[in-house]
């Protein structure tokens, strides 16, 4: 059996190419390896400088907003009240319990507890929005509550009936009300009046925008009278007029001048007495 021939290599000779090429890459001056040492360093850098300018930044941020805080500038300078021209400014203000030593971050965090207490304290009040301009001056944008009519009262001033049944708490002159809506006259008892509006808000919308006045001088406690914008005065029973009062524009096409229109039991009608003009507050 022949013997197999054996070749000896030299490991240093094989190596040598794993050596060289290694050797190559590691050497500095491989344009290669310089290129991606200075992406490295550079990327690096960037890195550094990032996180640099966010600590930087954060930093005087909280120093501009530190020393806001600890300024005058935090404090509140005005108060203005938008929304409400009927109500006193100085009395909302002093309501509130708002001053200058607050501070107007305060004022927003607190705009919940401002609405519920100016509402408590001011009928017409349905809620409060607190805004700011230049910085540290605030502002209460009013939302009023929907007005009914107006309550009349004594040297010929009103009072609004709001949406609720309650009455305002400013005295208005004839010159600030609405002519559109209502005078409710002769109520002097609360819970007359709270009666009568309920009928009023159950009567069609076309009849509640005919009626100017409302008196609560009635006869009997379920009589209610209405005044129309034709001058024609209607009675009726608090339990049927929302029902009746669908036969008021059959009768008022066949009258000739002012008249009371009965519809307590019946539906009749007759002309309107001088008394019953003054009282009715009716111009001749």
């Amino acid at each position: 059996m022949a013997k197999e021939k054996i070749t000896k290599k030299d490991p240093k000779k094989q190596l040598s190419g794993w050596l060289d090429y290694r050797s190559k890459e590691n050497n500095p001056n491989n344009p290669k390896v310089s290129a991606s040492l200075k992406k490295l360093q550079a990327e690096r850098r960037h890195a550094l400088l990032t996180r640099l300018g966010v600590i930087i930044f954060t930093s005087v941020c909280f120093i501009l907003i530190l020393g806001y805080f600890v300024s005058p500038k935090a404090n509140v300078a005005s108060v203005q009240i938008k929304g409400a021209p009927e109500l006193n400014s100085s009395q909302i203000v002093k309501a509130s319990g708002i001053n200058s030593q607050d501070k107007v971050l305060g004022t927003f965090l607190k705009q919940k507890q401002y609405s519920q207490k100016l509402s408590a304290a001011f009928p017409e009040i349905e809620s409060v929005k607190i805004s700011t301009s230049h910085l540290n001056n605030v502002i209460f944008n009013i939302k009023e509550k929907k007005v009914i009519g107006y309550i009349s009262e004594k040297d010929n001033h009103y009072r609004k009936i709001l949406a609720n049944g309650k009455v305002g708490s400013q005295t208005l002159s004839a010159k600030e009300i609405d002519k559109q809506k209502p005078i409710f006259i002769g109520y002097n008892k609360r819970a007359s009046l709270k009666e009568d509006l309920d009928i009023y808000s159950k009567l069609p919308v076309k009849v509640q925008n005919q009626i100017k006045v409302m008196s609560g001088e009635t006869n009997r406690p379920t009589q209610i009278i209405f005044v129309m914008n034709d001058n024609n005065v209607v009675i009726g029973n608090t339990s049927t007029i929302a029902s009746k009062i669908k036969y008021y524009e059959k009768i008022k096409n066949q009258l000739k001048q002012p008249s009371v229109i009965d519809l307590e039991i019946g539906a009749f009608s007759r002309p309107l007495s001088n008394d019953e003009k003054n009282r009715l507050r009716i111009a001749p």
